[in-house]
């Protein structure tokens, strides 16, 4: 089963035509993170901006845009509509804000966009996991169509990007916790010595990265990219 790549973090028109030259596949998803306490901030106007020039570049299908919220409330109407370039809304925030009743009228919201000739847009969640209690709330989330398991990290305003990674005696439980029909996203210290073991374990359909393909916050390494995606570790 050939997994997807996300490349998280975006945040400039060199950064995103460098990481899809590689490749006519891969990744499949870029991501930008509009949680503004992030090093890894990019602003609506700007992410818009990469967008339209990487479809121009690269045609509209090569690739889906992940937008990645924290306890923004997407529900609003005016909000939904700043961001209608992205194929998918990422929920990387606290359970008690993005709850599943907030996820189910996020759903209907997208449901409805699409009901009015605009494209579909998947809803991502994630959680942030230290210990196998922290996977519990997953199956309330029934109605997402991703799942995305990052590490947990104690330090404030920190929602990813910390290079930490989801304890390896997790990882075989994650599936149990799915619906048939979502997708298990990885994130949080993926390297090239590792990639394989963590998907091995948790039967993923996809990993995210961001801070292992980069040479400092925000800024990506065309080397480290390039080893990581195409790269076996026995060759690094």
């Amino acid at each position: 089963m050939k997994n997807c790549v996300k490349i998280c973090g975006i945040t400039s028109i060199d950064d995103a035509e460098m990481v899809l030259s590689f490749s006519n596949t891969q990744p499949e998803y870029l991501g930008f993170v509009f949680f503004e306490k992030s090093k890894r901030y990019i602003s609506p106007e700007n992410a818009k901006e990469i967008v339209e020039k990487i479809k121009q570049k690269f045609g509209e299908n090569r690739v889906k845009f992940v937008g990645v919220f924290v306890n923004i409330d997407l529900n609003n109407s005016e909000i939904f509509e700043e961001y209608k370039f992205l194929d998918v809304l990422q929920l990387h925030g606290d359970n008690n804000f993005e709850t599943p009743e907030f996820c189910a009228e996020l759903q209907k919201t997208v449901q409805g966009a699409k009901n009015s000739y605009e494209k579909k847009r998947e809803i991502w969640k994630a959680f942030r996991v230290k210990t196998q209690d922290d996977l519990k709330k997953i199956s309330q989330y029934f109605m997402v169509d991703s799942i995305l398991i990052d590490a947990f990290s104690e330090v404030t305003d920190e929602y990813g990007g910390s290079g930490k990674q989801v304890s390896l005696e997790l990882l075989p439980y994650l599936r149990s916790y799915l619906l048939l029909h979502q997708k298990l996203f990885i994130a949080g210290g993926i390297n090239n010595t590792n990639k394989d073991k963590i998907l091995s374990l948790s039967g993923a359909d996809g990993i995210d990265l961001s801070s292992s393909v980069e040479f400092s916050a925000g800024k990506k390494s065309e080397k480290k990219v390039q080893n990581l995606l195409f790269t076996s570790p026995q060759n690094v």
